[in-house]
């Protein structure tokens, strides 16, 4: 199995250490055919663009750069985090529809849209770990918000499903499925287990490994994910950035 994109990658526009150009050329090294740069939303504490009209600026700025990269396919989209129980997120249909790609994602340290969802998701994301029924109550909660995101946005790829907030990882797959929503393995975090790989890939969902690259470094360091997929036996077809 061959790995040909890393379609989740993070610039200065957001949280990482590196312009586009830098990240063009790290892709073109590792011998990646594509790549797309998604930074984190507004809402992202400490993390995020400066507002969403940043990811229209990066798609201008990336779409000057093809001719110099013919090699590569640069594209532009956008992490959104989901802001509410009611699954709203921090990048507006009419941004992301601008653009190439959209990932949602569950981060615990976000801006919520509401007071309810301050108090319900956000801070009791922040004490899960407490107890096992908090952390139970967390996990419904959590699956909940995100599933509704799921269904309300036309999501390209859910980021790093159960990463410091947990989920029922086979219902959001079964979600994912129905969406068509892909299901991402994350080499940048090294978090997931090859069991519950074999049990999500039974949902019929498919699968992308992206880096989640914040360095040059980083882009396109895939190795991780395709082991996970070796040892999981999910095949080729079933990976959106693979092949024989």
């Amino acid at each position: 199995m061959q790995l040909f994109a890393d379609y989740h990658v993070h610039s200065r526009y957001s949280d990482g250490r590196a312009t586009i150009r830098q990240l063009a050329e790290a892709a073109l090294a590792k011998g990646l055919e594509a790549i797309i740069i998604t930074d984190h939303g507004p809402r992202n504490i400490g993390a995020g663009v400066k507002s969403a009209e940043a990811f229209i600026k990066a798609k201008k700025e990336a779409l000057q750069l093809k001719e110099e990269f013919p090699q590569l396919d640069i594209q532009v989209g956008a992490e959104a985090n989901v802001i509410s129980l009611d699954g709203d997120i921090d990048v507006p249909e009419s941004i992301y529809r601008e653009l190439d790609w959209l990932i949602v994602g569950l981060h615990p340290l976000v801006w919520p849209a509401d007071a309810r969802s301050a108090w319900y998701y956000v801070l009791g994301n922040r004490l899960h770990t407490l107890t096992e029924a908090q952390r139970q109550r967390c996990l419904e909660i959590n699956t909940k918000a995100l599933v509704a995101a799921l269904r309300r946005h036309k999501v390209d790829v859910v980021a790093h499903p159960g990463l410091g907030m947990p989920v029922d990882l086979e219902e959001v797959a079964r979600v994912c499925a129905e969406t068509n929503t892909a299901f991402e393995i994350n080499t940048g975090h090294r978090y997931q287990q090859v069991t519950d790989l074999v049990r999500v890939a039974k949902t019929g969902v498919k699968f992308v490994v992206n880096s989640d690259a914040h360095f040059t470094d980083t882009v396109g360091d895939l190795d991780y994910g395709l082991a996970l997929l070796e040892q999981a036996k999910i095949p080729p077809e079933q990976v959106i950035n693979a092949r024989h």
